[in-house]
């Protein structure tokens, strides 16, 4: 049995005793739970040297993190291949103060892919070239995170809108936006589309007359979370 615990990054405080909780979900002494931190960096470089090595013989893992959801999102991010294993994941305690003190480091979205659908909601309401559509992904998947480095920092404006909520921003202080529970898809994948249209700028032209097909709260607080972190309307 592999036990693991994973820190997303240096303001993820994790409970004093996570290590115990994963060893005695494991069955291992806490001794021999291997730590990783800095998870979101290390996906970020799409380079998890000591994840891949733990895995590598495949069997059974716990796995024990503050997000799972995300924790599990930044993995395939970095195409962490953990199909040989059997993963049971343990969602342990973390300080949200903390998370929020350390709002926006680091800073890009990651998709659950249990989630997307591959409507494009992402891709059409970014402005910053953050999604691409990829035609080697399946139908249900092709939206990708491709230049994460252009996300503006401290701004989940897309999270908000994505109809299916398959978009985590893991260091949003936000519990339905950072993984933390399952966010409840916002609305229908057809509002979506009829709502976004073919093309973005237009849309921003338009978007006041096309608010009713929108969830009113959702749509105002991504507007302001795009103006307030990226200074465009």
């Amino acid at each position: 049995m592999t036990a693991l615990l994973l820190s997303l990054g240096p303001h993820d405080a994790l409970a004093a005793d996570s290590r115990e909780q994963v060893a005695a979900r494991a069955s291992v002494a806490p001794g021999s739970v291997i730590e990783i931190t800095g998870l979101a960096s290390q996906a970020f470089e799409k380079e998890i040297p000591a994840l891949a090595q733990a895995i590598a013989h495949g069997g059974d893992v716990v796995i024990g993190a503050s997000r799972p959801r995300a924790a599990q999102a930044l993995l395939d991010y970095a195409a962490v291949d953990m199909r040989a294993c059997r993963v049971t994941w343990v969602q342990v305690p973390f300080d949200r103060d903390a998370l929020r003190r350390g709002y926006g480091t680091p800073w890009f979205p990651v998709i659950d892919r249990t989630r997307c659908t591959g409507c494009g909601t992402c891709a059409d309401y970014c402005l910053f070239s953050v999604y691409a559509v990829d035609e080697a992904l399946p139908p249900s998947g092709k939206i990708r995170v491709a230049m994460p480095q252009y996300c503006k920092i401290g701004c989940p404006a897309c999270a908000r809108l994505c109809p299916a909520g398959a978009l985590i921003f893991p260091f949003c202080a936000e519990a339905e936006l950072n993984g933390e529970i399952a966010a409840p898809p916002q609305r229908t994948q057809e509002d979506a589309l009829a709502a976004l249209g073919d093309d973005p700028m237009r849309i921003l032209a338009e978007r006041r007359a096309k608010r009713r097909l929108i969830d009113p709260a959702k749509f105002d607080q991504a507007e302001r979370d795009r103006i307030t972190f990226s200074g465009i309307l």
